[in-house]
């Protein structure tokens, strides 16, 4: 066996040399993937690369554009097919390859799993800031900047995977910094409304910029895979912070303090990353979002409706039942598992591709690959809100509204895992107007038994929600119904 995979190498290689040197024959020449002569061409870069976005990089030095990304190799663009540039280049290594392969791409899906851990560490701090600002300020600002970071974070993230993808690295670095650091005054404007508005303290200010620090440092320091520094730089605010619940009051200058530092020490390390990754080759960054930014309305749109039909929901119910409340902590925990899964049924739609030669193969096992994925992100919520419920068995009083709001985040994660197919698919009309028919439906239940003698009770709202969860799921099904056939959806 090893003497058939030496020859099979060796000949591999002598192809590849005929191929580089034009002495290849036509009908070999015209059979072989296109795809396998750029692996060879950047293979000395791409074999050593430690990610892919250093592969993207060499690509864009090496003159593959945008377009050529699509139209020669039928990936969508540059970031994705240096993704497949890595993985392939990889396959050509020693016989223990395969083994530390196996090892990284665990890694690397644990790691995606895990985001959703990073999500939910400021959370440690949040009793300490309970005592200082008290319940109604904490629940403004989890609301005000959770949205504003939601929505600014989200439209950051796109622009600067639009920018990477049109080879402007660099570009997509300054894009990252200048959002992070325009986003501190404009969620600083903005709350500062609402305290002159609501006579809140305006403690609930610092708070809120707060908030958003950490919102764009996580978005950034993801975007760069580099979410072991997010971890490193927030683990004393953590340590802390239980170490303050544990122990009572005498600790809660140190929680404020150490959460304040490990949220700055975060913010800069994310800044240093987005510097000095500028390509040779790189145009200016205007070039880069030409024809774009046509797309961002509806992306921001998108987001905004993502956090306004979760965080309408919660509202009720962060400061009378914590038990109703506590129900979206598993779906923060399940976003990793989320974000695995949905870049995992690309991975696999487009080995999928490889393995069939008709539709009538393809159709079906896509499906099941869809189906396979959906399962895992709501069983997944389901699990974790199993977990967290036995936790607070003994401290709280879970009724059954508690369940109901459980099982609407677990469908919610399966919605969630929708969304992200579909927005690669560039279906964000689609998306947009299905979650505003789900928050019209679940305000309008809230809003229409304000004039009826019967006050809507706490179960009866989050088997609405629940309702208007699972109709977004079935209008996601149906919008990827029609697409998901399609081959060129998967390229």
């Amino acid at each position: 066996m090893a003497t058939a995979q030496t020859v099979a190498q060796d000949a591999t290689e002598d192809i590849s040399a005929l191929i580089r040197e034009g002495r290849m024959p036509a009908p070999l020449l015209m059979a072989r993937d296109p795809l396998d002569e750029l692996v060879d061409r950047v293979r000395p870069v791409a074999s050593a690369a430690v990610d892919a976005l250093q592969v993207a990089a060499a690509l864009e030095a090496d003159g593959v554009t945008d377009r050529s990304a699509r139209v020669q190799y039928g990936y969508p663009d540059v970031f994705a097919l240096a993704a497949e540039v890595h993985r392939r280049a990889g396959q050509a290594r020693s016989s223990s390859a395969p083994v530390r392969r196996m090892a990284r791409r665990w890694l690397a899906e644990l790691r995606d799993i895990g985001h959703g851990l990073l999500y939910l560490l400021p959370a440690a701090v949040f009793p300490a800031v309970l005592a200082v600002l008290g319940h109604r300020s904490l629940l403004l600002g989890l609301l005000v900047a959770g949205a504003i970071g939601w929505v600014w974070a989200g439209a950051a993230a796109w622009l600067a995977y639009r920018l990477l993808g049109r080879g402007h690295p660099g570009g997509a670095g300054r894009m990252l910094r200048w959002l992070a650091l325009a986003g501190l005054p404009v969620t600083a404007t903005a709350v500062t409304g609402i305290v002159t508005t609501t006579h809140a303290g305006y403690g609930l200010v610092a708070l809120s910029v707060g908030q958003m620090a950490y919102q764009m440092a996580s978005n950034i320091l993801v975007f760069y895979r580099r979410e072991g520094l997010l971890f490193l730089s927030m683990l004393p605010a953590v340590l802390v912070g239980i170490a303050y619940t544990i122990k009572g009051p005498a600790l809660l200058p140190w929680a404020i303090g150490v959460g304040i530092a490990s949220t700055i020490l975060a913010f800069t390390v994310a800044l240093g990353q987005t510097t000095g990754r500028k390509a040779i080759s790189e145009t200016r960054m205007r070039d880069g979002l030409r024809g774009e930014l046509r797309m961002l309305g509806p992306v921001m749109l998108y987001t905004a409706l993502s956090a306004v039909y979760l965080l309408q929901a919660q509202a009720p119910y962060i400061l009378g039942r914590f038990d109703i409340a506590v129900a979206v902590v598993p779906l923060l925990l399940g976003m990793g598992v989320v974000e695995w899964r949905a870049r995992r049924f690309g991975e696999q739609a487009r080995v999928l591709l490889r393995r069939v030669q008709y539709p009538a193969q393809f159709v079906p096992r896509i499906w099941l690959l869809l189906i396979g994925g959906l399962l895992v992100c709501v069983t997944s919520v389901a699990l974790l809100a199993v977990a967290v419920f036995y936790v607070l068995r003994s401290s709280q009083k879970l009724g059954p509204a508690s369940v109901v709001m459980a099982s609407a985040c677990a469908v919610l994660a399966g919605a969630y895992f929708l969304g992200f197919l579909l927005a690669n698919m560039g279906r964000y009309g689609w998306l947009c107007w299905s979650l505003a028919l789900c928050v019209a439906v679940h305000v309008a239940v809230g809003v229409g038994a304000r004039w009826t003698p019967w006050q809507l009770s706490p179960l009866v709202d989050t088997s609405v929600f629940l309702g208007s969860t699972l109709l977004l799921v079935v209008l996601f099904l149906f919008a990827l119904g029609e697409r998901l056939g399609e081959v060129r959806c998967h390229r």
